[in-house]
């Protein structure tokens, strides 16, 4: 068992109760990471200020109260008129695009001075609703749908953008686990590498003492010692490195201790198989692009509609009281003997300026350049998805491959040794048995940590539909 935990057959770096499993580390990465909450919150705020877009569609009260003194000449009525205003009003807009408004207003005039005809004061209130319909330019709501689909198609665009960057730090988090757990394992190695190559030595020192083996062979024992020494500093410095950012991905302090894990290189990760049952699976970054075009389309369309004439359909109805008591005039303001009513059609048209076919021209053209963009990124995130497929395939394959090549070669390595203590071969043979060995176990390690990390760049892609 301790050599299979050597060489990584089941690499699993530590069998206690408080050691992290890959998944537990990425749920702290989750919490702790300070770049994953900040697009966390950024994510969050990208839906706030959607929903923020339908303000203009938000009720709106209104209510005011005035005071006015005019002694202005030429004067009618009398030498000083004052006048008490108060107003109180809701309005909304539909997303028919229909206005819709309800006010209630009373005003309190009083005069002073010579007066013409003999009237000191009067008060007058009135009850409104009024209505404000589009018929053409904001046909029934079109402008406020247009909105509402680029406002949506923009949101997707920016939070899909800031997906890819959260799952960009899982990605890295998750290689570092590896990167991480490889250099823990290259580590434990190199120690016993080391150790061989020492009892090498000793071995060979005893064997030139006897006069069984020459000065050379000595010299290739120690050769072979002072490579797996060196080797052993550098898997030393790497761990360190490897610590460092593995540290840096749990927001660790100085004074927190650096955790266990429980790493099986042998695990497939889920992302590949889960993916492969989906349609339409193409690189994120291309799934960004093809809504940024949508957007850029529908900002067209806006403009285009936004500059069409426009034809307003505009009714009023108003009660109206008068009296000389305010407080009669404010009783009598519901009733409906004296109405004031409206009905009337607007048109605006904006002349057809090179202004105005300039800003249509330059819309047009900036959906159809991000259309053809996101056409061609399509292609070529539906082609990514393939070739990661077919790079998965291959690397499984490499990795069957060098897991047979350290087998053989550390059945080499041990055939050479036992030759070596019975005396059937030379030193020279011993050494470079040890070295494709160790070569061997490192680059089966390393692939074995590739093929995971390959796993977890599959978060960049995404299924999409059509």
């Amino acid at each position: 068992m301790k050599w299979l935990l050597a060489f990584g057959l089941v690499s699993v770096l530590s069998l206690t109760s408080t050691a992290l499993t890959l998944d537990e580390y990425l749920n702290i990465v989750k919490q702790k990471n300070r770049n994953f909450t900040a697009l966390e919150l950024s994510l969050q705020s990208s839906n706030d200020k959607r929903a923020a877009g339908d303000l203009a569609l938000t009720p709106q009260l209104t209510a005011g109260y005035s005071m006015a003194s005019d002694k202005s000449l030429p004067s009618s009525v009398a030498d000083e008129r004052k006048v008490n205003e108060y107003n109180l009003g809701v309005a909304k807009k539909f997303s028919s695009g229909t206005a819709l408004s309800l006010s209630a207003k009373t005003d309190e005039f009083s005069f002073s001075g010579p007066v013409t005809p003999a009237i000191t004061k009067y008060s007058t209130g009135s009850l409104g609703v009024s209505l404000q319909q589009s018929l053409w330019k904001d046909s029934f709501g079109a402008a406020n749908r247009l909105r509402n689909d680029r406002e949506f198609a923009i949101n997707k665009a920016e939070t899909m953008g800031l997906e890819l960057k959260r799952r960009g730090v899982l990605i890295e988090a998750e290689s570092s686990f590896w990167d991480y757990a490889v250099a823990l394992e290259d580590l434990k190695l190199k120690q016993e590498n080391l150790e061989r190559a020492r009892k090498i030595d000793k071995w060979t020192s005893n064997r030139v003492a006897n006069g069984i083996s020459d000065r050379s062979d000595l010299m290739n024992a120690k050769a072979l010692a002072s490579i797996r020494e060196l080797e052993l500093q550098t898997a030393q410095d790497e761990l360190k490195s490897q610590e460092v950012r593995f540290r840096e991905n749990l927001d660790l302090s100085e004074v927190e201790k650096t955790p266990e894990i429980k790493a099986n290189l042998f695990e497939t990760r889920p992302y590949v198989n889960e993916l492969k049952q989906l349609k339409n699976v193409i690189k994120i970054e291309s799934y960004i692009s093809s809504l940024e075009a949508k957007s850029k389309r529908l900002v067209s369309e806006e403009i285009n509609d936004g500059l069409k004439p426009d034809l307003s359909l505009i009714g009023s109805y108003n009660t109206s009281s008068y009296n000389s008591d305010y407080s009669q005039a404010v009783s009598d303001i519901s009733k409906t003997d004296r109405p004031k009513s409206f009905i009337g059609l607007n048109f605006t048209w904006l002349f057809d300026t090179e202004a105005k076919r300039s800003q249509v021209s330059a819309a047009s053209k900036d959906a159809l350049a991000a259309q053809y963009t996101a056409d061609k990124k399509r292609v070529e995130g539906l082609h990514a998805w393939k070739e990661h497929l077919r790079k998965y395939e291959v690397t499984q394959e490499n990795v069957k491959t060098l897991e047979k090549i350290a087998k053989f070669q550390r059945e080499r390595a041990k055939a050479e040794q036992d030759k070596f203590s019975k005396g059937r071969t030379i030193t020279a043979s011993v050494v470079t048995a040890e070295t494709d060995s160790a070569e061997a176990e490192v680059r089966f390690l390393k692939a074995k940590s590739g093929l995971r990390k390959l796993e977890a760049s599959t978060l960049l892609f995404t299924s999409v539909q059509e």
